[in-house]
């Protein structure tokens, strides 16, 4: 309940600075010369853009507060939803102006005779947050490094936020007014901020707490487990399923941050050790990582998430994963034995084959020892395999659901095609959507 208040809340200190800048120049609209309907109506689409591109950076701050209620893998999916609704409305302010009569030559080109500094600023904003959000919806097609792509990233999104912040004092239309000039320098605080948060001070955080680095170990399915010990302080517990944000080098400053599931158990002592399963997906993961030799320093900023059964309890749990989506539930299952929990777990876990499944021993002792039902699936199985094949589907669930799954809760963590499987397949089996925990752990 304190959850949905939270969500409530931010949900609505959210909404109201998006309309804030709109509802003030409405407010004010009497007082000024009037403008034809058109042109107001693009002056209101680049407000509310501008609000929108503004707050994408609370989104992405890591501020747990606001994370609890719906979940950063969540957060960051309305990250980008909500970036490609600011491009729209901030689009649709120079395509009103020009249907309004304004001349399209000179907000279209920034070198023709009749463009000038206003123009210019309104141009390079739109054109830059153009290539901000293709960059971001296309980066894998692209073949752009995640840590090329981070940095430009970061750095269009503040071209885009303080050349239409110049745009709009050049234009001067609401700048003048003492009230609106106070929402203004409100957002301009509000963006530096969140900068500040999120770039100075939760690295310095992580400088003052390190971590080095235990073992180095490879697992099946062309993964490597790292195991960290905190270095010179106490470390921290954490929920099970949830993941932090680690990051390689020298200092914990600058790109490079990538948010993995934790893999161990959740209760850690004081001053015990956490660790990492990471799958070979990238240039990071697949080069830097496997490099990584005990003894070195790694920079962890955790732990975050809601994906996690100390928030979701029930009478028993339908665990559904694939490809190194197991990890934060492999995370939950170390937990329940070390605690244990006898409630009963059901574990669809798929993969390739049987040599390239994460955790395969693993599990298979882990479900000897305790109320566990694993059920492997294979997509490419090996000659002679006898259990399920192909994907984990509707007909495969229905097969092992025990009697009372509809009081169960379901987790589920995986591939994209896996997630959206599922969203079809859990309200076909008339699984309550209250029941239902997911985690995308391609957020980024």
């Amino acid at each position: 309940m304190i959850l949905i208040v939270r969500g409530i809340i931010w949900y609505g200190l959210y909404l109201f600075l998006i309309l804030l800048p709109l509802a003030t120049a409405v407010i004010l609209s009497p007082a000024r010369n009037p403008h034809p309907f058109l042109v107001e109506a693009a002056v209101g689409a680049g407000f509310i853009g501008f609000a929108l591109m503004s707050l994408e950076f609370a989104l992405i701050s890591r501020i747990d507060a606001a994370a609890q209620p719906f979940g950063e893998d969540s957060l960051q999916l309305f990250h980008n939803i909500m970036g490609v609704v600011a491009l729209g409305f901030i689009l649709a302010h120079p395509f009103l102006l020009i249907v309004s009569g304004y001349p399209a030559n000179c907000w279209l080109n920034p070198f023709a005779a009749c463009a000038n500094f206003t123009t210019r600023t309104a141009f390079f904003s739109v054109f830059i947050l153009l290539l901000l959000v293709g960059t971001s919806l296309w980066r894998k097609k692209l073949g752009i490094k995640y840590e090329l792509w981070y940095v430009f990233h970061g750095l269009f999104a503040l071209l885009v936020i303080f050349l239409a912040l110049a745009h709009i004092f050049i234009i001067g239309r609401y700048t003048t007014v003492p009230v609106m000039q106070a929402v203004w320098l409100l957002y301009a605080v509000l963006v530096l901020g969140l900068l500040t948060w999120y770039k100075i001070w939760t690295p310095l955080q992580s400088w003052r707490r390190r971590w080095q680095v235990v073992e180095n170990r490879p697992e099946r399915g062309d993964a490597r487990t790292l195991v960290l010990k905190p270095a010179g302080h106490s470390g921290f517990s954490f929920k099970p399923g949830q993941f932090g944000w680690i990051k390689t080098g020298r200092t914990p400053f600058g790109p490079g941050q990538h948010p993995i599931s934790f893999s161990s158990q959740g209760d850690v002592e004081a001053g015990g050790t956490v660790a990492f399963t990471i799958k070979n997906l990238g240039d990071w993961s697949g080069e830097e990582v496997p490099a990584i030799k005990p003894g070195e320093t790694v920079w962890l900023d955790g732990p975050h998430g809601v994906f996690s059964t100390d928030r979701e309890q029930a009478m028993g749990y339908i665990f559904i994963g694939g490809g190194i989506g197991i990890t934060p539930l492999y995370s939950m299952l170390q937990t329940m034995a070390a605690r244990e929990d006898v409630r009963p777990v059901c574990l669809f876990y798929g993969a390739n084959d049987w040599e390239s499944m994460t955790f395969r021993e693993e599990l298979t002792a882990l479900s000897e020892r305790m109320n566990v039902t694993f059920i492997p699936v294979l997509s490419d199985p090996e000659a002679g395999w006898e259990g399920e094949t192909g994907y984990i589907s509707k007909e495969i669930i229905q097969k092992y659901l025990p009697k009372q799954y509809k009081r169960f809760k379901f987790l589920i963590c995986g591939p994209k095609p896996l997630m959206d499987a599922m969203e079809e397949a859990l309200p076909a089996l008339g699984v309550p959507v209250e029941n239902v925990l997911t985690e995308r752990f391609d957020m980024i």
